[in-house]
């Protein structure tokens, strides 16, 4: 797991939460933690014994709540199943993991939750004009239904609703405030530095126009503004997104304990989608014993991370910086960007909208030849990208760069770098701390 190597002024972001991965029929969004010990079910779950792969996995515990005992009562009790070799254990200042207890073969299922305990939503379309800095942002005023569920059930909740605990590490969660001050000063303090101070702001204003009419109403609207934010943070932090590409946001008991791998080859298990409309995690690999089960929430950068799940991967291999590029208003060059970035794994778009959006680049210490690339997408003729997208010509020569590209993707980097004030030489490193593992 690493922790420790996470900045000292980053930990008060790093409690352990994540996000579930979907496969090539569920798409990432996010999970879940527990609450107490059923004695008779004492077979399930582990003492805090060790868990294998979680020093070196490069995953993070994703919370620091109760045992899931009650939640897997309730699970089985309506038709859950968890395979015998999976056992809860307990991981040392990291909280609940699931690992295994036996060996367990490629393609087992490890857990399957039916349809009827899935809290599922949909409608959950974007805002126009959302900057898609991390998965979840585009959620505030996307996912009301679930979100009034959510709320409505803290008044007689089930053993599910008890254990959504969101790690109040994550900005939004710091960033609750009073209706009449605002956002507190620590969390400016903590972000300083850093473009998630932006970002979370923004978050938070969204989300108080999505809920304003019910807060009107309310007779405690501090209460019910707590709520909100905390309901929101469970979906930003819990909900997956199934079928992949749907507008439906689902809530996955058991499914969700399972910690995050940084990348899709480090995961040990994916979540899918059944046709019966139950959703199981399933081993992608054969899973030692003593072996944590990860699946990987998506290939998230920190600034990505800390700002959905509040926490950071010391040494990640996905880290880059989200930096504003313009889009043409064109849907030929803004596929045939998709094509060559995907084609390259370098620069990627955390989305491709076909006007303007937010590039991710990801620094490699060389020549940025993707960046370059998407520039050069951008100034070609609609013409020009219909026929390269024809001829699946992802390296042609109309592709190379010129003095022009050449010219903004300098402006560009000189931007990258305002986004990022403790890469200015000029300043000072300590005023910037809270960046340090997002460069």
């Amino acid at each position: 797991m690493r922790s420790r190597a996470v900045c000292s002024s980053v930990l008060p972001f790093v409690a352990g939460l994540g996000v579930p991965k979907f496969s090539d029929d569920a798409t990432p969004t996010k999970p879940l933690p527990p609450r107490r010990l059923n004695r008779r079910k004492v077979s399930f779950w582990s003492s805090p014994a060790a868990c294998q792969g979680h020093d070196d996995s490069q995953a993070l515990s994703r919370k620091r709540s109760d045992d899931p005992s009650h939640v897997l009562q309730w699970h089985r009790t309506g038709g859950g199943f968890v395979h015998e070799s999976i056992q809860a254990t307990q991981l040392p200042g990291l909280g609940w993991a699931l690992c295994t207890r036996a060996d367990i073969g490629k393609d087992a299922v490890l857990v399957t939750t039916p349809a009827k305990l899935l809290w599922v939503a949909r409608e959950c379309h974007a805002p126009a004009g959302v900057h898609p800095l991390a998965p979840g942002e585009e959620l505030p005023g996307a996912s009301m239904l679930l979100r009034r569920r959510l709320v409505d059930a803290v008044a007689k909740p089930s053993p599910f609703v008890k254990a959504m605990q969101p790690p109040g590490s994550i900005p939004l969660q710091l960033a609750t405030g009073s209706l009449a001050d605002g956002p507190p000063e620590s969390l400016t303090a903590a972000l300083k530095g850093t473009s998630l101070l932006r970002h979370t702001h923004s978050l938070r204003t969204k989300l108080l126009e999505a809920v304003g009419p019910e807060l009107q109403r309310a007779d405690d609207r501090q209460h019910l503004w707590e709520l909100s934010v905390w309901a929101q943070s469970v979906i930003m932090s819990r909900a997956f997104k199934i079928p992949k590409g749907s507008d439906r946001l689902v809530l996955i008991p058991i499914v969700d304990i399972a910690n995050h791998a940084a990348t899709h080859r480090l995961a040990n298990a994916d979540v899918r989608n059944n046709a019966d409309g139950s959703v199981s995690m399933v081993a992608v690999r054969d899973i030692a014993k003593g072996e944590e089960v990860r699946i990987c929430y998506g290939e998230y950068t920190n600034e990505q991370l800390l700002f959905c799940y509040g926490f950071v991967i010391p040494d990640n291999p996905c880290q880059g910086l989200v930096c504003p590029l313009q889009f043409p208003d064109s849907p030929k060059r803004s596929e045939l960007l998709h094509h060559c970035l995907a084609h390259r794994r370098q620069l990627v778009p955390h989305t491709l909208p076909a006007k303007a959006g937010p590039l991710l680049y990801r620094a490699s210490g060389t020549v940025p030849c993707e960046l370059l690339l998407a520039l050069k997408v951008a100034n070609i003729t609609e013409t020009q990208a219909a026929e390269l997208l024809e001829a699946k010509s992802w390296e042609s020569s109309v592709l190379d760069p010129g003095p022009q590209e050449l010219v903004q993707c300098l402006a560009f980097l000189e931007a990258w770098q305002r986004e990022l004030p403790g890469r200015n030489p000029a300043a000072e490193v300590e005023d910037f701390e809270p960046c340090r593992q997002l460069q």
